[in-house]
């Protein structure tokens, strides 16, 4: 009794915060328009922003993209002679397209007058599709100074910071599986950076404004097998970029796990791993009899050396859109180990460029379908029209902890500002001692919430005066009878810190802060869907987040690896031809057709399953 009276007490208190914070969230403060001065990192003031309109938004509109069969004859001139590179950057087949609602569903229409029409679905539920783009704060800063980077014509970024810069190492693999959107071992030469061209992009990525504090994101191709690999991270270090990251399959880490604290010390700070489903049997389609096995033995490899980790799910409609559910379930399960998890549904570039329209349309997974597979597969509630919202939602967040910071600041907060079509987030928070999760949204009004940011930003006030409004911000938000038992307003404070953390970099103590080291840790699962050449909108690739730092610049994700991009610079900056590299280097391993990796005995390396795992009703 005494409990469950200091828990009632709590409540009540925690109420009456509310109330106060809601009444004072009412009285007006006007705009301090001395800080709303323009920074060193940015070009221009915050009001010097793009309205939102600079992004073409809603349904029906008309948006532009491009004829597949055309982008591939101009590419194939290209890569034959018959053209330059310049043509990628005219028109590699640009043509008008519809995004139209039709029986719940929005799809994309296009008529090429050549090769005839082409249609797919964007989205199986209208509804979600509408609040993504309801809720999209807008764009960036307009990118300037940005020649060398951003030259690219039809495929250029236009807009923001971005938040992830993807550097290619090698296109070299150790497996051959499928989906490889990349077609990795399949092509006649090897593009592989050296550790000059690694320095020279790194540079380059500081050249413009607005500039940023980047995460730099190692991929492939499977960049560990890239002799570069160690010496790329000590760089990129040295230069001073911290949030460095690795996109893997896993296998050598598993392997090895001297070489996981090999690249910690280097400076790596986090991991995204492949997985595809929670089993051995629920992964197979990748060519690796026992590849769920590798995946364990690397976390715990990765965790014993201190690195974060990241769950990277390609998920294809039919294959194992059905491990949504399981993957997350894992994760919380394991949240002291595992960051986040990033769904990304199939593009049908690379090796699966040629599907027939048959296979695609099987396949085809959008992310209103991720939110509402998760709706169903979980034990928890998680509604997708309350607990989901566009990935740039986050950059409300960084706006306000660019206000809290010195006009000389040199860089400015990590600010994901993707077209809402193409990314989503639903951030979650896990009992670390329990297991117990729940998002966030049911307790705490975080669209609200995301608005009150976006009047504190422009507000321009004073540090003290912005933590007060900020704080004033999440008291007004929160619904205590609400949140789940065992969480208090007091907790707040790690949330705070652990999301700061996650766009700012402001103390040495920063990846702790990062992982929290309260009760409650934050978990956020995104939906990251890249375009391939049916569903390309050349509008959306403006703010690419995940632009691929070349010789050429940098790229937008879903330009380079479906406009043409990839092949050409590979082409252009290649290493050698296959057999060149082969009489040279000798063939390196590759596991694919069912084989085993070897790898320790992993039984024990995570033991709870799902039913293990406590449920406590708030």
């Amino acid at each position: 009794m005494p409990r469950i009276s200091n828990v009632l007490s709590r409540r009540a208190v925690e109420k009456a915060l509310c109330t106060i914070s809601e009444l004072s969230w009412r009285v007006p403060l006007g705009i301090a328009t001395k800080r709303r001065r323009a920074s060193s990192w940015a070009p221009g003031k915050p009001s010097d922003r793009p309205p939102r309109s600079a992004i073409p938004l809603g349904v029906p509109r008309t948006t532009r993209s491009v004829c597949p069969n055309c982008v591939i004859e101009t590419r194939n001139a290209v890569l034959e002679g018959r053209a330059d590179i310049n043509a990628l950057k005219r028109d590699p087949g640009v043509i008008a397209a519809e995004i139209v609602e039709e029986a719940g569903r929005v799809l994309i229409r296009k008529m090429c007058q050549v090769h005839g029409p082409f249609e797919d679905v964007l989205a199986t539920d209208a509804a979600f599709f509408w609040r993504m783009e309801e809720l999209y704060p807008g764009p960036d800063f307009a990118c300037s100074g940005d020649d060398l980077v951003h030259d690219h014509g039809v495929s250029s970024v236009r807009y923001g910071r971005g938040a992830f810069l993807v550097f290619d190492l090698t296109n070299r693999c150790n497996m051959k599986c499928w989906p490889c959107f990349m077609d990795a071992n399949a092509v006649g030469h090897v593009h592989e950076l050296d550790l000059d061209d690694i320095k020279r992009i790194l540079d380059r990525a500081r050249s413009f404004k607005p500039r940023r504090e980047i995460n730099i994101l190692f991929s492939g191709g499977e960049p560990t097998i890239s002799p570069f690999f160690l010496d790329a991270i000590r760089s990129a270090r040295a230069m001073g970029f911290k949030r460095l990251h690795v996109a893997t399959n896993g296998i050598r880490f598993a392997q090895d796990a001297e070489f996981a604290q090999q690249a910690r010390e280097a400076g790596l700070h986090s991991v995204f791993l492949q997985l595809d489903g929670v089993s051995d049997e629920r992964n197979r389609h990748r060519g690796v009899a026992n590849l769920f096995g590798v995946k364990q033995q690397a976390m715990e490899n990765l965790a014993n050396a201190g690195l974060r980790i990241t769950l990277q799910v390609t998920v294809a409609n039919g294959v194992n859109n059905d491990q949504v559910g399981p993957i997350v379930e894992f994760a919380l399960r394991n949240v002291d180990r595992i960051f986040s998890v990033v769904f990304q549904p199939i593009m049908f570039t690379g090796r699966d460029e040629n599907v027939t329209a048959d296979r695609r349309y099987e396949q085809r997974y959008t992310l209103s379908q991720l939110a509402a597979d998760l709706g169903s597969q979980m034990s928890t509630e998680w509604e997708p029209l309350r607990d989901w919202f566009p990935t740039a939602a986050i950059s409300r967040f960084s706006d306000v902890l660019d206000l809290l910071q010195p006009a000389d600041s040199a860089e400015g907060a990590v600010a994901p500002n993707e077209h809402p079509d193409w990314g989503v987030m639903s951030p979650l928070i896990v009992n670390r001692r329990t297991g117990f999760w729940v998002p966030i949204a049911r307790f705490f009004n975080l669209e609200r919430f995301n608005r009150d940011l976006q009047i504190i930003a422009n507000s321009g006030r004073g540090k003290a005066l912005t933590y007060m409004r900020l704080g004033t911000a999440i008291l007004r938000n929160y619904s205590p009878d609400l949140a789940p038992s065992g969480f208090s307003v007091v907790d707040f404070v790690d949330l705070f810190r652990q999301c700061s953390a996650r766009t700012r970099i402001e103390s040495p103590n920063w990846e702790r802060d990062e992982r929290g080291t309260g009760q409650w840790a934050t978990t956020i699962v995104y939906g990251q869907w890249f375009q391939d050449l049916v569903v390309q909108n050349l509008a959306a690739i403006e703010t690419s987040m995940t632009p691929v730092a070349t010789q050429e610049g940098e790229i937008p994700f879903s330009a380079y690896n479906s406009l043409g991009w990839r092949e050409v610079v590979e082409r252009l900056h290649s290493t050698a031809t296959l057999s060149e590299w082969h009489r040279k280097h000798g063939r390196h391993a590759i596991h694919a057709n069912g084989s085993l990796v070897q790898i320790q005995d992993v039984q024990k390396v995570y033991p709870r399953t799902i039913r293990e795992v406590p449920v406590i009703v708030p």
